[in-house]
């Protein structure tokens, strides 16, 4: 399990940012012996920010897939009763962990999402119609954070502030779209970018490396290798290789392949997804579901070139 205590890195600086892979897989939960080592559960990133001198931690949570259930547990036994999530999209699998998040059935948490208002409906209509007859046995009306639960739309919006910490918003290339995400650390000394559901091979692709320039890490759509890509063309997933030329691009100091296929196997992600990754960008690994990264260790492990915020 990831270590959440509030103790300051090696370094002893003030602010310290910290991201924890709740559920790193896509379309659909795929537990079993294949899937072990790397997870089954879909998309869920906590990226948590700590200020040491005042005690401020900020934890905001990237999509809402199954991982979610065991990000709600741990979040409640180190005693968080506020929670903010952010949505790239609305696709079953980024939002299926509502149903077992935990603070969401009790009356003493309060939670803010953040997301897009589509299909000529609120961001609220959406979140209300997932918790509603015959799809689930209770309504929105019925959960027990129903009057603590606020929605935040950010379409058009090019960054937010939750609770302190800069987010800025980016659109991607998916069906119905999508929005990567870049949290910055209190400071600005460090920052993640989320950018997950993206088909590469248009204008976009540019755009994103603009976005993540200089970023600490990089959590991309690695879903597919290239051999066959072709067969998943319009489908807004993406290629491992395609992820690495954006990393270099970008002048990232870690890229996470993020986003792994159901059909693939711990054995395949690192015998065939992996070293398509490493072939170009050396600083590329396979995120790992309740792995706990601090910025501080990954930027002393992967020196680079000092690089100053863009947007």
């Amino acid at each position: 399990m990831s270590d959440k205590t509030t103790k300051p890195n090696k370094m002893g600086e003030r602010y310290e940012q910290r991201v924890t892979f709740w559920g790193v897989r896509g379309t659909l939960p795929t537990p079993g012996a294949e899937t072990l080592h790397y997870g089954g559960n879909t998309s869920c990133v906590e990226v948590l920010n700590i200020d040491h001198a005042t005690q401020k931690q900020t934890a905001i949570v990237l999509d809402a897939g199954t991982g979610l259930a065991n990000f709600g547990e741990a979040a409640l036994k180190r005693g968080d009763r506020r929670f903010h999530i952010l949505l790239s999209h609305m696709h079953y699998d980024h939002i299926m962990g509502f149903l077992r998040f935990k603070p969401i059935f009790r009356s003493d948490c309060e939670i803010v999402i953040y997301g897009q208002a589509k299909s000529g409906m609120t961001l609220s209509d959406i979140f209300k119609k997932f918790f509603d007859a015959p799809f689930f046995p209770l309504q929105f009306d019925q959960l027990g954070a129903r009057r603590n639960t606020s929605f935040v739309e950010i379409n058009g919006k090019e960054s937010i502030i939750i609770d302190g910490a800069e987010v800025q918003l980016q659109t991607l290339n998916h069906p119905q779209d999508a929005i990567a995400s870049r949290v910055w650390s209190f400071d600005k000394s460090s920052s993640v970018v989320y950018a997950t559901d993206h088909e590469h091979g248009t204008g976009k692709d540019d755009e994103l490396v603009a976005f993540a320039q200089g970023a600490s890490l990089f959590l991309y759509d690695s879903t597919y290798p290239d051999e066959g890509f072709e067969r998943f063309a319009g489908w807004g997933h993406s290629t491992p290789t395609a992820g690495a030329e954006i990393a270099k691009k970008a002048g990232v100091a870690a890229y996470g392949l993020f986003h792994h296929d159901p059909e693939s196997s711990d054995a395949d992600l690192e015998s065939c997804l992996l070293p398509e990754a490493k072939k170009i960008f050396r600083q590329s690994f396979l995120t790992v579901e309740n792995q706990t990264i601090r910025m501080s260790d990954l930027l002393s492990t992967a020196p680079r070139e000092k690089r100053t915020r863009v947007g």
